[in-house]
């Protein structure tokens, strides 16, 4: 009986450990990554905080270590001497790349800079900052840099001192000025009787880009595949976090108890949403045309080249990630599918509610409808032949008037994705403004369209398809080109509206006559789940301008 107890304990043993040999062949070890933070741990890391504990990376088979930033010290350089290699940075990457730095964007996560200075006001109640000031500044700042230069205070002519992450240097009087974030400055100077004034470039115009995520050239050009997964785990990382602030701010108290209260980190979440602008740009996307424009306004300054050229700054994950390669040939196949969606709309639309009879059927634009007391039962399964040639009729019709429809395919902001010849040349001759949504535009009494019941923008709010909306788009001969269009919105794997089809063709002028004077377009079918569509007297909830 011993003898046997040993030899099935032996086997047991024996068992798991092949098992635990082949669980660990299977199951390869996980490759080991830093991101630098730009900042100590707080909200504006949210993301990066639910990629580790909803096991995000963990999946993509990175083990991600954060690093906290610390004062004196410059994140950019813990990423160029491989301390870390991956980085929380803002567009103070556009100089550092111009030094040389190979730097490269890889997501554009806050679409908006919380980045302001602090001032202190002097005793007649004005901001003291001027030639002489003490200032406390983050390291790689340059926004704030050229917002100063705007505003005649060039930073050569202050008085630098290291920032130590703390208020208590302004709040005691040991600096006139600092950086600060305008997500969490608020909250900690409520109580305070210190009279200050936040100063922000985004209210003076300059609309920066805020927390990028970025890497090295040399980690895209030999982990390429790792890069691709950290980048995809990380915003889905940042998706749950804005999805569930309350469970983050617990993760966040929990790991670091000593940083900031509960309070404290819920002010920082909410003031958080607005510069992520979820709800009108995809997550983590950067605009080429944006960060140029952003990059002239460094030029204007005098902070970088003027031959500065973005080439390899921005990262192209259709160049790096399997099936996104093949983007340019997918993209017109899907264009295709969205106006054959547009057609069938169109099509069932038209057909009539009854059948006529084959000797009724109306086979040119001419032909006077049957009277409908005489109309025919709907059709049923067993369709004869005849009304099965009115069908075809009818569809045939329908393709050769949406021949001439003029096609396109737009973004929640307005950028045109795509469009067919016949829109190309309408948008020739109205010349809407690029990057707009509701284009400058009259209703069918000569009124312009606001807001508040423009076709475009009661589309994207409502989720809701717009029908036969009269637009009046001006041109620049003074004439008015009127158009009927009919609003499709297209939806992603969120159920969030990604972009918005737009069938545009000439419009009646008995349509025109016919329109009611003070009555917007009306959407038509369902609105999207939480949702409300507007009424005539009530505008829409448009969008926040962040």
């Amino acid at each position: 009986m011993a003898h046997w107890r040993l030899s099935l304990t032996f086997s047991l043993s024996l068992l798991l450990g092949l098992f635990a040999a082949a669980s660990s062949r299977a199951a390869p070890a996980l490759e080991t990554v830093t991101i630098q933070l730009k900042w100590l741990h707080q909200f504006q890391f949210a993301g990066y905080y639910a990629a580790q504990d909803q096991g995000y990376y963990r999946a993509a088979g990175l083990d991600v270590k954060l690093l906290e930033a610390r004062p004196g010290h410059d994140s950019l350089q813990a990423v160029m001497q491989g301390e870390a290699q991956y980085g929380i940075g803002n567009t103070a990457l556009l100089a550092a790349r111009a030094r040389g730095l190979p730097v490269v964007v890889l997501a554009s996560l806050y679409q908006h800079s919380a980045a302001a200075l602090l001032v202190r006001r002097d005793a007649g109640g004005k901001p003291h900052l001027g030639p002489n000031s003490r200032i406390m500044l983050a390291p790689n700042n340059e926004e704030l840099a050229l917002f100063l230069r705007k505003h005649g205070v060039p930073t050569e002519s202050l008085l630098p001192v290291a920032h130590n992450f703390s208020y208590d240097d302004l709040l005691d009087g040991r600096v006139d000025a600092m950086s600060i974030y305008t997500t969490e400055a608020p909250y900690i100077l409520e109580h305070s009787s210190l009279g200050y004034q936040i100063l922000s470039p985004r209210s003076q115009g300059d609309d920066f880009y805020g927390d990028v995520l970025y890497t090295t050239e040399s980690e895209l050009r030999d982990h390429p595949q790792r890069a691709a997964a950290l980048r995809a785990a990380t915003l889905r990382g940042w998706a749950y976090a804005m999805q569930h602030p309350d469970e983050l701010v617990d993760l966040i108290r929990a790991r670091y108890p000593q940083r900031h209260s509960r309070e404290h980190l819920l002010y920082e979440a909410q003031h958080i949403v607005p510069l992520l602008a979820q709800d009108s740009i995809e997550l983590g996307y950067s605009d080429p045309l944006r960060w140029q424009a952003i990059a002239s306004s460094y030029m204007a300054q005098g902070m970088l080249p003027e031959d500065f050229k973005l080439d390899g700054f921005l990262y192209q994950p259709e160049q790096q990630q399997g099936w996104r390669r093949h983007l340019p040939v997918l993209l017109p196949v899907l264009v295709l599918l969205l106006i054959a969606a547009l057609l069938w709309r169109l099509r069932h639309r038209l057909l009539p509610a009854h059948q006529p009879s084959h000797d009724e059927l109306p086979l040119n634009d001419t032909a006077t409808p049957p009277d409908s007391s005489s109309a025919a039962p709907p059709a049923t399964a067993a369709t004869t032949t005849s009304n099965g040639v009115h069908a075809d009729a009818v569809s045939q019709r329908t393709l050769q008037d949406a021949g001439a429809d003029a096609l396109l395919l737009l973004d929640p902001d307005g950028k045109i994705r795509a469009a067919n010849p016949r829109a190309q040349q309408l948008l020739a001759q109205a010349m809407p403004p690029a990057g707009q949504l509701c284009w400058p535009a009259l209703r069918a009494d000569g009124s312009p369209y606001d807001a508040s019941n423009h076709p475009l923008q009661l589309a994207l709010v409502t989720a809701a398809p717009v029908t036969d909306a009269i637009i009046g788009l001006p041109t620049p001969s003074g004439s008015v080109l009127w158009l009927l269009a009919n609003i499709e919105p297209v939806a992603d794997d969120r159920r969030a509206v990604s972009a918005l089809a737009v069938s545009l063709r000439a419009a009646p002028a008995a349509a025109r006559a016919a329109s009611p004077a003070n009555t917007a377009a009306t959407p038509s079918g369902p609105p999207h789940a939480g949702a409300s569509t507007p009424s005539p007297n009530s505008a829409p909830q448009a969008p926040a301008d962040h």
